[in-house]
């Protein structure tokens, strides 16, 4: 799908979105004109290391980061929830975001242990977004809860619904905040590292049973992780970010089979491989993630890549889309493809 048909269509379209915090070193700059936009039924993966900004623009997104910690936020945020009109919510207030929340936008966050209140019966958290939004009474919320439950592969919800989240594996209390997010069937769906921790079984199954629902509610969805293997075959788009900025953004395809910035190369690069022999070294990324309190001139990347020249260390490279294409994009001034020392061509 072209940009503009894209844009066109767009259940979300961010626009230049600039956010930075209050810290105790001075002020970090988390995310850096990061635009995209995101059709109703598809998927944009976010992908980088941590530290790259990825859940600082997801809870920009959402309205989820503390206002005493924000220093400066600029740009916007159209998000457009049928039958409603499309809306800024950089410029909503906390009041009318609140409402969004829930029936039009969800999150998955990354530790269901944190996400969960351990002190509250499941009933009591599956039951409340139920009970607000949506007017059921305490017996339809209840019953709606342990469809719910069902829906997302814990057995006997019958039983579950009453138990405590400490009672639950690792597996079955991200199916129950995946159940919680899902509650209202939101247009909008963000998950952010949702198999963090797990085993790579249950991460697929997790996985899976997102995509299923993806497909039954037509939902939009944004698929945060560091892992490039996770996003290769479930997201339609990939959106890599490194330092706050995306450095580079393509269909899934076309970024395993044409990427151009050396970061996500980089980061191709540090997957295992089945059939790589015992004790293969792992490729790492070398040096440090760069310092976002005060950042240097120049290419973020630049102290870590190989391809680095002098304009590197000076100039910040604008993110300019691949001459042929109108839906791949990144900021490189040398990319990956080129030959030794040549520019990229501006688009």
């Amino acid at each position: 799908m072209t940009d503009d048909r894209l844009n066109s269509q767009s259940v979300l379209r961010v626009e230049d979105l600039t956010i930075r915090l209050n810290s105790g070193a001075g002020t970090v700059h988390a995310v850096e004109a990061v635009s995209f936009a995101l059709a109703r039924g598809q998927t944009l993966g976010v992908v980088g290391e941590s530290g790259s900004g990825k859940s600082v623009m997801a809870r920009s997104l959402m309205g989820l980061l503390p206002r005493r910690a924000m220093a400066y936020k600029a740009g916007k945020v159209v998000f457009q929830a049928d039958p409603a009109p499309a809306q800024d919510l950089m410029q909503m207030p906390e009041k009318q975001l609140r409402h969004l929340r829930g029936p039009a936008m969800a999150m998955i966050f990354q530790d269901p242990m944190t996400a969960l209140n351990p002190v509250l019966r499941l009933s009591v958290q599956l039951t409340e977004s139920l009970r607000q939004h949506l007017g059921m009474d305490r017996q339809q919320a209840r019953r709606r809860a342990i469809d719910l439950l069902a829906a997302v592969g814990i057995p006997d919800a019958g039983r579950r619904i009453d138990q405590f989240p400490h009672q639950l594996s690792g597996g079955m209390r991200q199916r129950v905040v995946i159940a919680i997010a899902l509650a209202c069937n939101p247009s909008l769906l963000i998950a952010d590292e949702p198999t963090t921790a797990l085993d790579v079984t249950v991460q697929k199954q997790i996985l899976d049973l997102l995509a299923r629902l993806q497909r039954e509610h037509q939902m939009a969805m944004i698929l945060i992780t560091h892992d490039l293997g996770v996003v290769a075959s479930r997201a339609d788009h990939i959106a890599v970010m490194y330092a706050g900025r995306i450095v580079e953004h393509a269909p899934a395809k076309t970024l395993f089979s044409a990427m151009k910035h050396p970061y996500t190369e980089a980061l191709f690069n540090s997957i295992p491989r089945i059939n790589d022999p015992s004790h293969t070294r792992l490729q790492a990324i070398p040096g440090r993630p760069p310092q976002l309190v005060e950042p240097a001139s120049g290419c973020a990347f630049a102290p870590r890549c190989q391809y680095a020249q002098a304009r590197c260390l000076e100039q910040t490279p604008p993110i300019v889309t691949v001459p042929g294409t109108n839906d791949h994009k990144h900021a490189c001034f040398f990319p990956v493809s080129a030959a030794p020392g040549q520019e990229s061509v501006d688009d």
